[in-house]
C-alpha cells in the first residue's frame, strides 16, 4: 500500500483557496480546478471520469460520498456541507487528508464540489486545545453583531458561570468584576472598541458561580478596521489566583523573616538589659555578705532576700526563655492526667500567699464542688502562677482573687485571676500578649510572660482573656475543656508568639 501524503508541500499550494470539481448528474466531472493536494493535483486526467470513481470521502470510517450526492435527488436541495473531521482520499490511496467544503447545485444538471485541505489546521487547533487544556487560559473575542464576548467553553466550566451559548453581554461581564476593578477594565474595552490599541495587561477579581472571587488577568488587541472601528476583538483572559496566593505566601514569609530579624534584635536587647539588671543586684548584695560590710541581721536578712528575689526572677526568665525555644521548635512535652483542681489552685494559693506584698489582701475563691481536670498540670501552674506574678507586679493595694467557676454546659472550666490593679489602656488590651511587649517599660520583666501563657493556653485545647480598666484593674481568664476529647485542635503556630 503507498504511503499517504500527511498534507502538502506548502511552497506549491495555498490551503485557503479550495479546490473545485464540476461534475453532471451521472458524476461525470467535466472541468477541475484543483490547488495541489499530494497526487490529487493531476486535474487533467480526472476529465470525463466518474467523481465516485476517483475521490471517497470518509467519515466515520465509512465512504459518505454516494450518501451525499443522493441528496440532490430531492430538486429543493441547493448544497450540502462535508461534515467537520471528514477525510478526502483518493481511490488510489495515494492521497489522504482531512477536508472541509461542500457540494452545490449549479443548475439543474451540473454540480460542484469544492473542497480544501485542513490538516495544518486542524494539526494547530487540536495542539492549541492540548496546550490550553492544561492551564488556565481562556480564548475570547468579542463579536460586533451579537454585541457579546464569545468566550472558550472551558471558561465556564472552570468559573462556574452559567451559560447557554458560551456567551457574555459586556454588562454582565462588567457586574461579575470586583467593583474595584471596574474602571480600569471599562477603560480597556472602551479603547480597543473605539479602535484605540490598549496592549497593557489588565488585572481584575473575577465573581465566580459559588460567590466567591477570583484573580484573573486579561490582555486583547483588535483584527482590522472598518470605517474606522474595529472589525473584531480578540482576547484571552488567564486566571492569575495561583501566583497571587504564592506571592501571598512569599510576602508572608518574607514580612515574617523580617519580624524574626526584629524580635532577634528586641529579644538581644531586652534579654541583655533583663539578664543584667538581676545578675548586678545578686553579685552586688553578694559581695557585700561576703565582704563583712554588712552591719546588723537584719540587714543580712534583707539583702538575702533581694538576692533570693533576683534569683527568683532570673529563673523564671531563663525557664521562659527556654519554654519558648521549646514550643518554636515543637519540642514542648505535654502530660495530660486528671487532677483535682481545687487542690492545685489551693496548693498554689499556699505557695504564693507568702509571696504578696502587705497592703494586698490574697483571696481564694473556690465552689465547694470539687471537679476533676484532665490537662498538663505542670503547664496549668506556669500558666496560672505567671498570671499571679503579674497580678501582684501591677497592684499595689486592694485585692487579687484566684478562683474558677463551671461553665454553664459543666463541660468547660474558667480559671480566674482578678485584681485591682493599675489596668490596661482599652487601646493596649489587644498587644499584652504580643512578644517583649510591655505596657510600662519602666516595670522589671522581659514582656515574654503573658505571649508564653497564651500558647501554653491554646496548646492545653483552651483560650486566655483578658478584661481590663485603666485603673480599675483586670481579670484573666483561662477557659479550658474538663475532658481531652472536648479540647479544640490547636496546633502550634509560631506566629502567635
Amino acid at each position: 500500500m503507498s504511503s499517504f501524503p500527511s498534507h502538502p508541500n506548502p511552497e506549491s499550494s495555498d490551503l485557503r483557496q479550495p479546490s473545485l470539481i464540476f461534475f453532471d448528474r451521472q458524476g461525470r466531472i467535466y472541468r477541475a480546478d484543483m490547488i495541489p493536494h499530494g497526487d490529487l493535483s493531476a486535474a487533467d486526467e480526472w476529465i470525463g471520469r466518474n467523481l465516485s470513481d476517483q475521490l471517497i470521502v470518509e467519515f466515520r470510517r465509512e465512504n459518505i460520498l454516494p450518501g451525499l450526492l443522493a441528496r440532490f435527488s430531492d430538486p429543493a436541495t441547493v448544497q450540502v456541507a462535508v461534515p467537520k473531521g471528514a477525510f478526502i482520499r483518493t481511490a488510489d490511496r495515494k492521497a489522504l487528508f482531512f477536508a472541509e467544503g461542500y457540494i452545490a447545485r449549479v443548475d439543474e444538471d451540473r454540480f460542484l464540489f469544492a473542497f480544501r485541505n485542513v490538516v495544518d489546521e486542524i494539526t494547530q487547533e487540536y495542539m492549541l486545545k492540548m496546550a490550553l487544556s492544561s492551564t488556565k487560559i481562556f480564548p475570547w473575542y468579542y463579536d460586533f453583531v451579537r454585541g457579546a464576548m464569545v468566550i472558550d467553553a472551558r471558561y465556564y466550566e472552570y468559573t462556574g458561570i452559567p451559560t447557554e451559548d458560551n456567551t457574555m453581554t459586556l454588562a454582565e461581564f462588567g457586574e461579575r468584576i470586583h467593583p474595584d476593578d471596574r474602571a480600569l477594565m471599562a477603560k480597556a474595552f472602551e479603547q480597543q472598541l473605539s479602535g484605540i490599541h490598549y496592549p497593557y495587561p489588565v488585572e481584575f477579581r473575577l465573581l465566580r458561580g459559588d460567590g466567591t472571587y477570583e484573580w484573573f488577568e486579561g490582555q486583547s488587541t483588535y483584527l482590522g478596521e472598518v470605517e474606522g472601528l474595529p472589525y473584531r476583538v480578540v482576547g484571552i483572559c488567564m486566571s492569575t489566583q495561583s501566583y497571587k496566593n504564592t506571592q501571598e505566601v512569599l510576602t508572608a514569609a518574607k514580612n515574617k523573616a523580617e519580624q524574626s530579624d526584629r524580635l532577634k534584635s528586641a529579644f538581644l536587647a531586652n534579654m541583655s538589659h533583663e539578664i543584667r539588671t538581676p545578675l548586678n543586684a545578686i553579685v552586688g548584695f553578694s559581695n557585700l555578705l561576703a565582704g563583712g560590710e554588712v552591719v546588723g541581721e537584719e540587714e543580712s536578712r534583707e539583702y538575702a532576700a533581694l538576692i533570693s528575689k533576683n534569683c527568683d526572677y532570673l529563673l523564671t526568665l531563663v525557664s521562659d526563655i527556654l519554654d519558648i525555644s521549646r514550643i518554636e521548635t515543637g519540642t514542648m512535652e505535654y502530660n495530660f492526667a486528671e487532677h483535682s483542681l481545687r487542690n492545685m489552685l489551693s496548693e498554689l494559693y499556699l505557695e504564693k500567699h507568702g509571696q504578696i506584698p502587705e497592703g494586698i489582701r490574697f483571696n481564694l475563691k473556690l465552689p465547694d464542688e470539687d471537679i476533676r481536670l484532665e490537662t498538663d498540670i505542670l503547664r496549668l501552674r506556669q500558666v496560672v502562677d505567671h498570671l499571679l506574678g503579674n497580678a501582684v507586679k501591677f497592684t499595689t493595694e486592694g485585692d487579687i482573687e484566684l478562683g474558677w467557676t463551671l461553665s454553664e454546659d459543666r463541660r468547660h472550666v474558667r480559671i480566674f485571676v482578678a485584681d485591682s490593679g493599675r489596668g490596661i489602656p482599652s487601646e493596649l488590651v489587644d498587644k499584652i500578649f504580643e512578644r517583649f511587649y510591655k505596657v510600662d517599660s519602666f516595670v522589671q520583666g522581659a514582656g515574654l510572660g503573658l505571649s508564653l501563657c497564651k500558647i501554653l493556653a491554646e496548646n492545653l485545647g483552651g483560650t486566655l482573656s483578658v478584661c481590663s480598666r485603666l485603673g480599675e484593674g483586670s481579670r484573666f481568664t483561662l477557659l479550658l475543656p474538663l475532658r481531652r476529647q472536648d479540647r479544640k485542635d490547636n496546633p502550634f503556630n509560631p506566629a502567635m508568639l
